[in-house]
Parts: structure tokens; sequence; C-alpha cells
């Protein structure tokens, strides 16, 4: 496996002599990675204070929680800190929200601030009196894909990728999923909460001083986990597909014993009156080591493979021979019952279930192990499913989780016993397991490519499956960019075969994707998403005028009488019913940035047009993406110029404004009929609509389209130095070798642009919102722009950039 990056970072430690030892790390559904640091100091021992050589004592001690993006792994951000040592780092299953438990009994969920990846705010907080945290686990939604590598030939999603069948950890009225979080104490105390559902400031519309509500103090329930409480000291938890969450742990005075349980929790209380949690623990059949012969339990990993329960314990070897890993699975057995215990009305051959742990599969490692990550997809096989032990010697080895059979071995930067250097403490899987990421004693981040499948197709099957999902598919593209053009083609081309629903569903996340695949492309893929996005907030405020009289909506008949392929946008509204296209001229003014923005699009895409032409005819090759041929588009494009053209009989003020070259041309006419003669062949223009298209320059000022800072980040040509060796970067400095420096002289170059609400900002405002991924910008405070509800609605699309990457706050 190949070693891809190593960002260091020695600011950590510039103001502390102690070593990090405590280092967690997280990585979301988001890929933003979570670590933490203990930044300790080292203080003379109070017996020996005035003796400049005795021996030091370990000082205060703070905690800080720190995150960073895999495609950016050198710009890091600092989410808080705490004179607690944090024990517990957990990202929700969306990536949105960060749990932190700390030794005290103090747990946080923090959210970034106007999903700003730079500001982060403390939303809840509970508290344990004099317990420390140990464990956490967010409830379980219900949700969940099951990836199938034996599949990837199929056509439709819905074969490729089964559903889980899986019940939420908390149900309420109607079923419906609760969120909330379940933790586990040192002492074998089970604590869980929930968490209310905020009514957000949908990106950033309310202040900015105050985006969401107080901070909340949450009232933890309390249970035991069994009938007496000991010490725990390693522990695992995972949600099972009924409901309820699998809990492993062993005890510091029993260590021959890993005690299981199942904890169940439910809703108590009257419907409509107010409802209290409570936490049911039953005990399930446990695992019996027998004689460990001087062996010491490391390490404890609950999950689930191939729809098995599967527990991982690691052991360390006596005389510092290396470690040891055993694999358990529980199976399930049916016991007949005895003739003379049946009861008189027993069916014939009645039996009972009993379920036990057998040891499958076990394996020596060669070294201390320093964590262990099981492969994060929901396979369905195990022979899809891998092991990474990550080992104090700075190596991992990759081992099969059916038969924990070795199937490679990565060695990193060596370290000997002697020398006391920086070793690995910590390490995470992204979403996909296609790398992972390793923290060292100094907080210093290494990224491992770590394939799962080695397939031919396989990168396809995997960003199919980020569609569907919606998690994030940067580790995927890192990985998976050698052959793009093929690779877009055909995903596109699955992606136009699915049934319309299906594509009406995924398309938002399809763009994304197609987005970030086609970098090269990157400005035309984000005309295209907005595009889109702007095409259904404008359909979403049409009602028709009688309800009961019409099959279809108003956006089903525009679509209908377009087909017919007529030229002239009057005539096609002549055609319409008017009042099913009424919206108030108060709402259509403050769309009139949304409008201008269309029609520019539709402008410098006509205009453009005969250059792109000539530009395939002599280099015989096409581009991967251009939005003039893209049928879809230029439908949208048609569709949006008609209700336009009705909007602006209502309010004359909403529509687009142009310096014109000539007398008496109205825009709207000539951008319709040279899309509908377009959409006829977008392939293949014809010689006079190139003309006409060549003439629009002579006719207006054409609008130069906007042009966002390039964001440095890691892509397929920054992969093709690891060939030669792996990436080393600086923390907090950005490498040259990634900067893109080609730039162009536009109008408005020194002024910034809102791409969202299509905005010029002037050359310094005071404070904007910048993607972190691709420098895309969006207003800091939509509030003071956003005035009806129909633009509210508009940036509420806006929570994330369109390409899928955190607003970074910029001042």
């Amino acid at each position: 496996m190949t070693i891809l990056y190593k960002v260091e970072g020695k600011e950590f430690s510039k103001d502390s002599v102690f070593p990090h030892k405590v280092v967690l790390c997280s990585v979301s559904a988001r890929n933003i990675v979570a670590f933490s640091s203990l930044q300790s100091a080292l203080v003379p021992s109070a017996a020996d204070a005035g003796d400049p050589g005795s021996n030091v004592s370990l000082g205060a001690s703070n905690s800080h929680v720190y995150v960073c993006d895999i495609v950016t792994p050198w710009e890091y951000y600092k989410v808080c800190s705490s004179k607690s040592l944090i024990s517990v780092l957990q990202w929700s299953p969306n990536g949105e929200q960060l749990l932190m438990g700390y030794v005290g009994g103090r747990v946080e969920i923090w959210q970034p601030r106007n999903q700003s990846i730079n500001l982060w705010l403390l939303q809840f907080h509970a508290t344990v009196p004099s317990e420390d945290i140990i464990q956490a686990q967010f409830f379980h939604n219900g949700k969940g894909v099951v990836f199938n590598p034996q599949k990837k030939e199929h056509t439709y999603y819905a074969e490729k990728f089964e559903r889980l069948e899986y019940r939420p950890t908390l149900a309420g009225f109607g079923s419906v999923a609760s969120d909330g979080c379940l933790l586990l104490t040192s002492s074998g105390l089970l604590a869980a909460f929930s968490t209310p559902q905020l009514q957000r400031a949908s990106a950033g519309l309310g202040p900015v001083e105050s985006p969401y509500p107080e901070i909340q103090e949450l009232t933890p329930t309390l249970h035991s986990i069994g009938v007496s409480r000991s010490f725990i000291e390693h522990c695992s938890m995972t949600p099972s597909p009924s409901g309820a969450v699998n809990v492993a742990f062993s005890c510091g005075w029993q260590q021959q014993l890993v005690q299981c349980f199942k904890v169940s929790l439910s809703l108590e209380g009257e419907l409509g009156l107010e409802q209290h949690l409570a936490i049911k623990s039953e005990s399930q059949a446990s695992i019996f080591l027998g004689p460990l012969d001087g062996r010491k339990i490391t390490h404890i990993k609950w999950t689930r493979v191939a729809n098995e329960d599967v527990i991982f314990i690691a052991y360390a070897c006596p005389d510092g021979t290396g470690s040891q890993l055993e694999q358990w699975t529980l199976t399930r057995r049916r016991q007949n019952v005895h003739a003379l215990l049946q009861g008189t009305n027993s069916k014939p051959n009645e039996f009972v279930q009993s379920e036990s742990w057998e040891q499958v599969a076990k394996a020596h490692l060669n070294a201390s192990l320093a964590d262990i990550c099981v492969t994060r997809l929901a396979v369905s096989s195990a022979d899809s499913c891998q092991v990474y032990a990550i080992l104090q010697d700075n190596s991992v080895q990759v081992l099969e989780a059916n038969s924990l059979k070795h199937i490679n071995h990565t060695q990193f930067e060596k370290v000997s016993d002697a020398s006391g250097g920086v070793r690995f403490v910590s390490g995470d899987l992204t979403p996909t397991s296609q790398m992972l990421l390793l923290f060292d004693s100094h907080a210093q981040l290494h990224a491992m490519q770590a394939p799962l499948i080695k397939q031919t197709g396989a990168g396809l099957l995997l960003l199919e499956y980020c569609i569907v999902t919606g998690c994030d598919a940067s580790d995927v593209l890192l990985l998976n960019l050698g052959n793009l053009e093929a690779l877009v083609e055909k995903l596109t081309d699955n992606f136009t075969r699915q049934p319309s629903y299906v594509r009406h569903y995924y398309y938002s996340n399809f763009l994304a994707l197609k987005s970030n695949l086609c970098r090269v492309q990157q400005q035309e893929f984000d005309n295209l998403i907005i595009l889109h996005a702007i095409s259904t907030t404008f359909k979403s405020l049409l009602r028709p005028s009688d309800l009961g009289s019409q099959d279809k909506g108003p956006a089903d008949n525009l679509a209908i009488k377009l087909a017919e392929s007529i030229p002239d946008v009057d005539t096609v509204m002549l055609n319409l019913d008017a009042k099913d296209f009424t919206v108030e001229p108060v709402m259509l003014q403050s769309l009139q940035q949304l409008i201008q923005w269309v029609t520019d699009l539709a402008l410098n895409m006509l205009h453009r047009l005969p250059e792109e032409v000539m530009k395939c005819k002599l280099s015989g090759k096409r581009p991967s993406y251009d939005i003039s041929r893209d049928i879809v588009a230029i439908g949208s494009l048609r569709e949006l110029l008609v209700m336009i053209r009705i909007w602006g009989l209502l309010n004359t003020q909403c529509l687009p404004v142009y310096t014109k070259l000539m007398d008496n041309i109205d825009v709207l006419v000539i951008l319709f009929r040279l899309l509908t003669r377009l959409a006829q062949n977008p392939a293949e223009p014809d010689e006079l609509l190139l003309d006409e298209c060549s003439l629009l320059s002579k006719q207006l000022l054409i609008p130069q389209p906007a042009k966002f800072s390039p964001t440095t980040l890691l892509s397929a040509q920054g992969f093709a130095a690891v060939k030669s060796g792996q990436l080393q970067f600086t923390s907090l400095v950005e490498p040259s070798c990634l900067q893109d420096m080609e730039t162009e002289d536009v109008v408005f170059a020194r002024s910034v642009k809102d791409g969202v609400s299509n905005l010029q900002l002037g050359a310094r405002p005071s404070t904007i919102r910048r993607c972190a991924r691709c420098g895309f910008v969006f207003v800091n405070n939509a509030s003071k722009v956003a005035k009806t509800s129909a633009l509210k609605a508009w940036f509420s699309k806006w929570l994330h950039c369109h390409c899928g990457g955190f607003w970074k706050q910029m001042h």
C-alpha cells in the first residue's frame, strides 16, 4: 500500500516540553478529520524544587481539539480547548456534530457556526458527576446501505445497493428516529440523552452573533449496565439491527472475562405529555478467554461483518514480544427441548435458540498495538472487510476480517524502543475506507492508501455509493483519477439509465460529485449546479390557479409546450395559462439577481459557442463536459426564460438589465430563439446558428462570468508525485507545488462576487464565507439580503457549498 502524505506540526508542542501521549482522532462522513492533542508541561517535583537536576513531574495540561479537511490537510482549525483530559471524540452519522467526552463526566456537542469549518459553536452539554466518559455512541437513525462489490455490473442503483434493515436506537412518535447519545463511564454507568430538534438558521439567515439558540444543558438518564458496577478498562459499542446498542467491556479485576450487554432505549409516559427516556440493559453471552499466560487485554472492538456480530480482542504479550489479535464470532444455535420438558400444548420438535461466542481466528503482531480499525462500509461479504492493525513501531498491518490472514504490511518511519521517538497512537478510516489516517504522539497526521476493493470498476462503484448515501467522495477521487474521462463518461451513462424518479432524487448529489471529478472544467459545473438550484426554486413558486381542473402542474404544462420547439417565446407564453405563473411582484423583485444570472449564463454560453465548436474541429477532441452540449441544461434555460418573460409583465423591475449597442432588440426573445435552435441539435450546431451567436457581441455588451479564487488542495496532479515518494506538508503552510497559478483578467477583477446571490460585494467586503475546497463565495449574513420567503428558501439550499465542502469564515 502507498504512503500518501505526512503533515508535520511542530507548533503543537512548541509551548510544551512534554510530548503528546493522548491523541484521539475521528473522520466524519464529510471527510473532515477531528483530532485532539494534550499539551502538558513538565515542572520540578515539590520534593526537589531546589535541585535543577531533579526529576520532573507532570504539571497542568490542556486538551485541544482541531479539525482539518483531507484535501487540505495542512490547514487545520481549532474547535475548542479544555483543562480536562479528553477521552472520547466522536462524529455524528451525518458529520454535522462533534461529540467530546472528558475525564470528570462532562460531555459536549459542537457544531460549525453557519456551517463554517473555522468557527465552532457549543450546542449541547451534559454532566455525569464524578465519572469518566470512556465510550460514546450517537443514536442510529435506522438508515443504511449494504455495499456489495459483486453487483458492480448491475445497472440500477436499487440492485447494486441494498437497504439495511435497522431499527432506530430511539423511536419517537410515528416511529421517527430521535437524535441523541449513549455514554458509558469507567465505573459501568450508562448515561443517555436525546437532543431536541433545533430550528437552525438556514445558511446563516439569523444574526451572525447568535445563529443558533442558546447553549442547552441536558440532563442525562442514568442506569447501571450490570447488577453491580466495577472499573472498566476497555470497551466497545456498536448499534444492532434490532435497535439496541451492543456493549462489550473488560474489567480490571477479571481479565479472563469479556462481558457483553444489549442496551435498549425507549420513551416512557403518555403521548402528548412529558415523556422521559428509559434505559434497559440485558446481559448477553459473554466471552471466557481462559488462561492468559501473562497477556493483558489492550483493545476491544465490536463490529458487524457480513451481518454477523464480531469482536476483535487484542493482547499485549509479556516481555515486549509483540501483541496478539483474536477474532470471536457470535453463533446462534437451535437447541431441541426434551420431550419431558415440553408442555402439553407444545408443538413437536420444539427448540430454543442459544447464543455463544466462538474464536474463529488468531494472529500474532510483531509490535505493540496502538489502535485497530475495521472497514467502515457495511459490506455484504466477509471477504470485502479488512482489519488495520496500527502498531507502535510506526507500521500498519492489514488482515482479512474472516480469517485474520496477513494481506499487507506498510512501514512508515522506523522507531526503536531505546530512542523513545514519535510513535503512532491512533487512527481512523475515511467513510469509504479508501484512506487510513494516522496520528503519532506529536499529533502529526500521516495518510496511506487503504483500497478496500481491488476489482476493475471498483472506483466507479464507490462513487455511485457516495451518490446514493450522500457521503463525501473526496477520498475516492484522490485515489481513482487515473482515467478521468472514462470514469466521468461511465458515471454519467449509468446515471442516465436510472428511472426518472431516481435521477430526480439523486441529481444534486450527482452534480456535486461530477463537479469534483471534472475539476478542470470547474466553472462549467458550478454553472450547472446553480442552474439546477434556481430551476427548482423558481418552479416551487408556481401554483395552479384551479386545483381541481388540472391533472398536471404549471411546470409540467410548460415542459409539454416547449417540446413542440416553438422558436418564439411570446407564442409559447400565449399558449399557457398566465394565472398559473402568477407570483407576487415584491417576491419577483427580490429574485432579480437570480434572473439576471440565468440570462447572463445563456448569453455567455451562446457567445462562446462558435469558439468552442472551432476548438473541437481543430483539435479533434471534445471536452469531458460542455454546458452548451447538455440538452438538460438547455431545456432548463428555455423553461426559465419563459417564466421570466411572464414575470416581466407582472413586475418590470425583475427583468435583467443589459447595455444594448443596437436599438429595438429584445434580449429574451433572441436568447430563447437561439436556444431553441441549439436544442434541436446541440452536438452539431448549424452554421446559421453560429453566425447569429457571433453577432451577439455587436448587439449588446456581454457580461463577463465571475471567476472565483482557486483553492489549493490535493488533486490528481498532486498525487502523481506520490509515485516518487510521499508528499511532505507543514501545518499552516500552503504548499506552493499544488497552487493553481493560472489567472485571467476579467471585469471587476478586484471585486469579490457572491456566487450564491449574484451580487458584487466590492473590493474589500467586511466578512464573507469562502468554500474551503473550491473557493466559492457566499455572503456572511444572508438575512440582510433575504427580504422575501422565496429568497430565504433559496439561501436555505446553501448550508454547504455545491461541491460538498464546508464554508470558511473570512475576515
